[in-house]
């Protein structure tokens, strides 16, 4: 179909940054529902730092709402109500239920079955819990503003931390139920590392970082609140003096830079991953170390932390060959005797663990989110403001937990942020086949939301 030109150049133009009609009724009419009150249930309950038995069982507030919803999000994933099952769900499916049987495997069923039960619940469960009640621009900035609100209410209590050592939340909550240890370390820069209301202070920064991008990006209307939102975050990233949480923020903030100051360059993600390739093998050429070791050496705080992530790489990767398929379950890894036993590699403990396939699984659901949403094209200004801040959330997520280990609710959260923006793919399959073509034919003519800064996403 032939697109006349006098219709084009007749046509009133739209304002670059402006929502499609559809999209504006969409979150104009968004009011407070269900949905939206489980998520921000969600959110909050993540922060709490107590947790009880039922049984030999160890609960937390946020595993009974996953427990609670899992099914109900289970069959409504399978039935098709929250959209057709896609290859991201069945990699996050696969993963999960590989875990599970790897636990399973290596303890039996009596000791092993709680683990692996466990392990579904936080992995597939905050994935389709976001797949059900994130289904729209409203809702995804709406999980945005709960999650910078949270970190913002935890400020004070962690510059109270940074200054006098002591965690108010994890202590008041100790007076009445159990709670998280309270972590004993070196002050750094002359303050005490603020540990808020999370097992360790590098949780605590991980997860304040992953509110970074999301508020500057889609904080939504008015775009000066998500800029504050931004400082807010870092200022409580600053709390927890975890290089792990900086690296988070500083890879987001460049790629933020990037996509400004390149925003009219054709292929510039290509050109970036062609950089960091290129740097990579320059390392690997030109180094006597090998590119991890040099990473890794930039991005402590002390050279006694660097050597020993240095050597979690080395004799790490060592167990792994050692049981590269079923890998060694809760078991203890290969390691000397005097080296301690946590890993501070995401990844890593996930090879270790649950062996190659293990990894690969999770690797794999983790990439085909981000570079399935990166794909999609001709998507309104506000679902691709969305879409970009997700983006480069898990990138600076997936970068920092090279880094560090999640578990509890800190690797909830970032499974919860892998199914937040499944809603995009559906969005994009209801612009119909011929609006579609005709805005790929006009895209040639007129920039569209991926390739220029937005005037009304930037503050007044």
């Amino acid at each position: 179909m032939e697109i006349p030109v006098e219709s084009i150049a007749t046509r009133r133009p739209r304002q670059v940054g402006k929502a499609l009609p559809s999209v504006r009724r969409q979150v104009a009419v968004g009011q407070p529902t269900r949905s939206s009150r489980l998520v921000a249930l969600l959110i909050f309950l993540l922060a709490m730092p107590f947790y009880f038995y039922v049984g030999s069982t160890r609960l937390s507030p946020y595993r009974l709402v996953l427990v609670a919803t899992l099914i109900p999000c289970l069959v409504a994933w399978l039935s098709g109500s929250v959209g057709r099952i896609r290859l991201q769900d069945i990699l996050m499916f696969l993963a999960a239920t590989w875990g599970a049987a790897i636990l399973l495997g290596q303890h039996g069923i009596d000791e092993g079955l709680q683990s692996a039960g466990i392990f579904v619940i936080e992995t597939f469960g905050p994935f389709l819990f976001a797949r059900r009640y994130i289904r729209d621009v409203f809702a995804f900035r709406h999980m945005v503003r709960c999650l910078v609100l949270l970190i913002a209410v935890l400020l004070p209590f962690a510059l109270y931390e940074n200054f006098t050592g002591t965690p108010i939340l994890i202590e008041l909550f100790g007076k009445f139920l159990p709670v998280y240890p309270i972590g004993e370390y070196e002050p750094r820069l002359g303050l005490s590392r603020a540990q808020g209301p999370f097992e360790h202070q590098i949780l605590f920064g991980v997860v304040c970082s992953s509110a970074f991008a999301l508020s500057f990006l889609a904080f939504g209307v008015p775009a000066r609140m998500g800029r504050l939102g931004s400082g807010v975050v870092a200022m409580t990233v600053f709390s927890s003096l975890s290089s792990g949480a900086f690296l988070s923020v500083a890879v987001q903030v460049m790629l933020i830079v990037w996509d400004k100051v390149t925003a009219s360059v054709r292929r510039r993600w290509a050109i970036l991953a062609s950089i960091v390739i290129g740097t990579f093998l320059i390392v690997n050429v030109f180094s006597n170390r090998t590119p991890f070791e040099v990473f890794i050496s930039y991005l402590t705080f002390d050279a006694d932390t660097s050597y020993m992530r240095v050597l979690i790489w080395r004799f790490g990767t060592e167990s792994v060959m050692m049981h590269p398929i079923f890998g060694t379950g809760l078991y203890r890894w290969e390691r000397p005797d005097w080296m301690p036993g946590s890993i501070d590699n995401y990844w890593l403990v996930v090879a270790v663990r649950y062996g190659i396939p293990g990894f690969v699984l999770m690797a794999a659901a983790y990439l085909s989110v981000c570079f399935g949403l990166g794909r999609l094209r001709n998507l309104p200004c506000q679902v691709a403001q969305c879409r970009k801040a997700l983006i480069i959330t898990l990138c600076g997520l997936a970068i920092a937990m090279c880094t560090v280990h999640v578990w509890d609710a800190p690797y909830v959260l970032v499974m919860f942020l892998l199914g937040s923006g499944m809603w995009i793919f559906d969005y994009s399959n209801r612009i119909p086949l011929a609006r579609r073509k005709t805005l790929t034919r006009v895209n040639s003519l007129i920039p569209t939301c991926e390739d220029v800064c937005f005037p009304a996403d930037r503050p007044a």
